[in-house]
């Protein structure tokens, strides 16, 4: 009886274990997905012109890549928020769009740590008009803040107008 306990006490931590790899491995999928997204996303917006001069523009993102990015739910956020922190401006605004397009609560944390204390301007308010599409009540909470504290004149005023479009 004691060996049939042991040996069913064997096979469930080796269950356990088989579960945690392939969740490890579902997660490194996922990051590596989303950074081939993110990567193909800035090169749709790479062009040559008929002269041969490499340009940019801003395209929003395919409607599958973001489909498949909120097929991701909660497990795309950890791989986006590393993208927040590019000095890529294509890159975090990506970023910054896919977080938007997961929405909810759980893009309030990384969104709120660029909209309050990145170095970039250009990011806070980029940061601070994205977080709209999380849980209002916690964005107008980070919004609010940036409108009565932000050094730069500019991120005050575009949260201050976020504030006026809102209830």
């Amino acid at each position: 009886m004691k060996t049939a306990i042991r040996s069913f006490g064997l096979v469930i931590v080796l269950c356990v274990i088989a579960v945690g790899e392939c969740a490890g491995q579902e997660t490194v999928k996922v990051r590596e997905r989303i950074n081939t997204i993110i990567s193909e996303s800035i090169k749709r917006c790479e062009f040559t012109t008929a002269d041969g001069l490499k340009a940019i523009t801003r395209v929003p993102p395919s409607a599958e890549h973001m489909e498949e990015i909120k097929g991701y739910g909660d497990q795309a956020v950890q791989p986006l928020e590393q993208h927040l922190w590019s000095e890529n401006a294509l890159e975090y605004e990506f970023a910054m769009r896919f977080m938007g397009g997961l929405g909810g609560e759980r893009i309030i944390a990384p969104l709120e740590t660029i909209a309050l204390y990145n170095q970039s301007a250009r990011k806070r308010e980029y940061a601070l008009r994205w977080i709209t599409q999380g849980s209002w009540e916690l964005a107008r909470k980070v919004i609010s803040q940036a409108a009565e504290n932000d050094r730069d004149q500019g991120v005050r005023n575009v949260a201050k107008e976020l504030l006026a479009g809102r209830p």
